[in-house]
Parts: C-alpha cells; sequence; structure tokens
C-alpha cells in the first residue's frame, strides 16, 4: 500500500485463494468478519496493487522468474508451518497441526459446518498460545468437546487473557501441567493420547520454572482428533540457497546491520513472522512500513532524487472538552454474545460499544502531562 501511494507499481504473489494471509487464514471469523477483512483488501487493490492468488512462488512460479520480472523484492511468507511435537505417533490420521487445520478450516468452512469433515466427539489441543486458543474455539463450534492441555501454569500462557477467559465460558476445559508423550492410534487413525503430569522445575532462559515430569503420574485421554499448536515458524524453501538472503537457524531472514528490512541481497527486502518470528499483526503492519520506506528510500539515492515526504495531513477537530477534574473509572468493557449462542456458530463474538460509551472512551483522558 505505502509503495503504491508513492507511485509505485506493486506486484502480490499469494499462495492462498485470497490475500489477506493469517488475518485471513488463522483468525476465524467470530475474531475478525470476512466483511471487515475483504474491504481493507480491495482498498489496496483500488490503489492499482495487483494481487495474484493460487501463486505459490518456487511451485507456479519459479523465484528466478520473479528475481528476473522485478527491480525490489520483499518477502513476506508469515509463518504458517507448525512446529512439531516429537512425539511417537504424531503421523497419524486425525493429528493437525495448529496452523494447518485453521488454514483447512478457513478454506474449507462450509465443507466443515455441514459435517463432510469431522474431528470428532472428542479433541484435545495440544499448546497455551493464541493459535491454540483459536482451534479449541473453532473445534467447539464444530461440536467438539475440547480439553487444551498445557505443560506450564495459567499465568505462563502467553495467550491473551480474554482469549483464554472466552474459551472457558465456551465449555473449554484446559489442563495445565500436562505434556503429551505418545499418539495412540488403531489402524493408523488417533484414538487417544498419552500424557504425563508436569511440575515446575529451575527457572530457565526466559525466567519461568521448567516444567519437569513427575514420575509415575502418566495417564491416557481418549480422542478422535489432536491439533499441536505449540509453535510455528515460516516455510521458506521457496528461497535458493545461491540467492544470497541469509536464512538463520529459526528459518526466517536475517536483516542487514542497520536495516529493519533489507536482507543480506540488496535487492530483497524482508518483513513480518518471517522475521521476527510469530508474532502480531500489527507488528507485520509495521514491518511493511519499513520495508516500503527502505525501498523508495534506495531507489530515490541510486536515482539522485530528493527523500520521500508525506503529504501534509487534514486537521481535524476534536469537538469535546476534557474535564480534568473527573473521578478515574475503569475501561469500559466490550459486550460480548452470550456463550451458549456464540459457540454454536461463527458469528463475531464481540457486539461492540453504544455510542454513548464509545464517546465516553474516546474522551478519556490520558493525562499527557502526568509525571511518572
Amino acid at each position: 500500500k505505502d509503495l503504491a501511494l508513492r507511485g509505485y507499481g506493486v506486484t502480490v504473489y499469494e499462495e492462498l485463494p485470497e490475500a489477506g494471509g493469517m488475518m485471513r487464514y488463522g483468525i476465524p471469523s467470530y475474531r475478525l468478519p470476512r466483511e471487515i477483512l475483504a474491504g481493507e483488501v480491495e482498498d489496496i487493490k483500488a490503489l492499482g496493487v495487483d494481487i495474484i492468488c493460487n501463486t505459490r512462488v518456487g511451485r507456479d512460479i519459479s523465484f528466478g522468474k520473479v528475481n528476473e520480472d522485478f527491480d525490489y523484492i520483499y518477502l513476506a511468507p508469515g509463518a504458517h508451518k507448525s512446529q512439531r511435537m516429537g512425539v511417537e505417533g504424531e503421523e497419524s490420521a486425525g493429528v493437525y497441526g495448529g496452523v494447518e487445520f485453521l488454514r483447512d478450516f478457513n478454506i474449507n468452512e462450509d465443507a466443515w459446518i455441514k459435517g463432510e469433515k469431522s474431528l470428532g466427539s472428542k479433541v484435545a489441543v495440544i499448546g497455551g498460545g493464541n493459535s491454540a486458543i483459536d482451534a479449541a474455539r473453532v473445534a467447539v463450534r464444530l461440536g467438539a468437546d475440547v480439553t487444551i492441555l498445557y505443560r506450564r501454569t495459567r499465568e505462563d500462557m502467553p495467550a491473551a487473557e480474554e482469549e483464554i477467559v472466552a474459551a472457558e465460558h465456551e465449555g473449554i476445559k484446559i489442563e495445565y501441567f500436562v505434556a503429551p508423550t505418545k499418539v495412540i492410534a488403531e489402524g493408523g487413525k488417533v484414538t487417544g493420547i498419552a500424557c504425563e503430569r508436569m511440575q515446575p522445575g529451575d527457572f530457565d532462559r526466559s525466567g519461568r520454572r521448567r516444567p519437569v515430569p513427575v514420575e509415575g503420574s502418566e495417564f491416557t485421554l481418549s480422542v478422535d482428533a489432536i491439533i499441536s499448536a505449540i509453535g510455528q515458524e515460516p516455510d521458506v524453501n521457496f528461497v535458493p540457497e545461491d540467492s544470497g538472503v541469509s536464512i538463520n537457524k529459526w528459518s526466517c531472514f536475517d536483516l542487514a546491520d542497520g536495516k529493519k528490512a533489507e536482507t543480506t541481497n540488496a535487492k530483497f527486502y524482508a518483513g513480518g513472522d518471517a522475521v521476527t518470528g510469530p508474532w502480531t499483526a500489527v507488528g507485520a503492519i509495521q514491518a511493511g512500513h519499513n520495508a516500503a520506506a527502505e525501498i523508495d528510500s534506495a531507489i530515490r539515492t541510486l536515482n539522485g532524487e530528493p527523500a520521500w515526504k508525506a503529504p501534509a495531513e487534514e486537521m481535524i477537530e476534536i469537538p469535546f472538552e476534557i474535564d480534568e477534574e473527573s473521578e478515574e473509572q475503569p475501561q469500559a468493557t466490550m459486550p460480548e454474545m452470550e456463550a451458549a449462542k456464540r459457540k454454536v456458530n461463527f458469528a463475531e463474538v464481540e457486539l461492540g460499544f453504544s455510542i454513548e460509551t464509545a464517546m465516553k472512551e474516546a474522551s478519556r483522558c490520558l493525562r499527557c502531562d502526568a509525571e511518572v
């Protein structure tokens, strides 16, 4: 978008059927309505950006062809590959990676909702991040009895607290200090998962206490499907070894010294999860801003042109006054659809503020003059 606004011709190659990346294929519609995201994509297209879907670089078009056709290239493949659990039996039918399950559901939503594809009646989700919570909440909406297995404490879960609470309200059970040891299968199909209880051990590099197994605590859960959401990483196999773009041991792109987006090959820039590892949508958007600025700067420097200056923004008058003597008030709670209603459909959970509440929240004084 930034490059298009600066007058450059931009082409995007997208492997999946629609643009949007993880926001389209990783975040369920009950959190991010499809029509909102589609509107944003259409706004970008309206700037002249050419988005070519169902096209994977390295499969449908060669990396060399892209390198030949374009002057500068931005690499932003995201982190769409789930990390393996590393336990026996995880190749069995009925074991899904968290990212892969969410992608398949979002591509084939009608088939899943109609029951043409099914997880079964009992599902175990491994992990404690937002992807694990998303996968669990989707599974519940598909009619499954869902249990999340997490090897640390609730306080250690990287998922947002409000997402954990929402999952609990929807009837999802969370077992803490539990780790899988083996996938149990019959005829190549999952029938259960063997686990063991954990307990806090010594502190690790993250400052958290490392979970260690409790001897003799093994048990088995009978399940029809397992969704492993213990982590995800970029799939960067489409980049040839002789590209000059350095890839580190975390399967992420290395950046040039002192750069925010330029890689070790000055023609290629990178950003998002493929640089930082799994992060946030806001972080990926900022990475795009950084890359556009560096690409534009490189072109202008090469052409001997002055630096780009952003056009002046229209001044907006704020029609309200802040009462500095007003008492502090807690942040308004976002109204949500009742758990019993929302767990049987994929309608947006958050209902939005009333006009009165929205205006009150917008008028909140952050006390910019306050001394810390």
